[in-house]
């Protein structure tokens, strides 16, 4: 069409078809089903990690304190050597308390029965044992199991942790963690044979191999956790 001498052209547009618009959707689809997973599993990690290492900041910390008030130099003479003295109201949050003879039943649940029984595993996927002891679950969530050890000829505080008590993963490595305390309050991981490389903690959490007795998967990820900067890379 001619106006003046002059065309008029007609204001074209570039648009997608409905074709095109849903096969986009589509692959945005399948990427998010790909990624989102993977995003949430790191997220996870990273909060327990951060949990884990949060919680053994502060028993290292009030474990210091209790030296202080107690005026001693041997972890042991503190509440601390005993479980029943150091499990109470008066040092933690605490929502419930098992002893050792109904921890595995009322706690974490591994001797419980039907839709109540709880299985730990490590990270090759076997069935891991946590073993019986006093127990207490806080406020936050976390359950952890406190015990003396006598190691080489010296007593050690033994800690089980599950970070988010019975709730789902369930792994060593993942959301349990054991470590152990030497006697003058400091956190030491494994006693026997520290300190490792890292590709052997890794080793031993991935596979329990090269273990010790007293030892499990959940000793060895806390100290590879703590060799690799805190990050659950593996």
């Amino acid at each position: 069409m001619f106006l003046g001498g002059q065309s008029l052209k007609p204001p074209y547009r570039v648009a997608f078809t409905l074709t095109e618009l849903l096969m986009a959707l589509t692959i945005v689809g399948v990427l998010a089903v790909l990624t989102v997973p993977i995003l949430m599993n790191n997220f996870q990690n990273r909060l327990f990690a951060t949990q884990i290492k949060n919680f053994s900041a502060e028993i290292e910390q009030f474990a210091q304190d209790q030296l202080i008030t107690h005026r001693t130099r041997d972890l042991f003479d503190t509440d601390f050597g005993e479980p029943s003295k150091l499990l109470t109201d008066g040092h933690f949050s605490i929502v419930k308390i098992c002893t050792a003879e109904n921890s595995l039943k009322d706690c974490w649940k591994t001797a419980a029965t039907g839709k109540n029984k709880v299985k730990y595993k490590y990270l090759y996927n076997a069935v891991a044992g946590v073993g019986s002891g006093l127990t207490v679950i806080l406020k936050n969530g976390l359950m952890f199991r406190y015990q003396i050890n006598t190691i080489g000829g010296k007593k050690y505080a033994r800690i089980l942790v599950d970070v988010n008590g019975t709730d789902k993963p369930n792994i060593c490595g993942r959301d349990v963690f054991g470590f152990y305390m030497d006697s003058k309050g400091h956190i030491v991981g494994i006693p026997i044979g520290e300190p490792y490389e890292y590709s052997v903690l890794l080793k031993s959490c991935k596979t329990s191999a090269n273990m010790v007795s007293n030892y499990n998967g959940a000793y060895y990820c806390y100290s590879a956790l703590v060799n690799n900067n805190w990050k659950m890379d593996y």
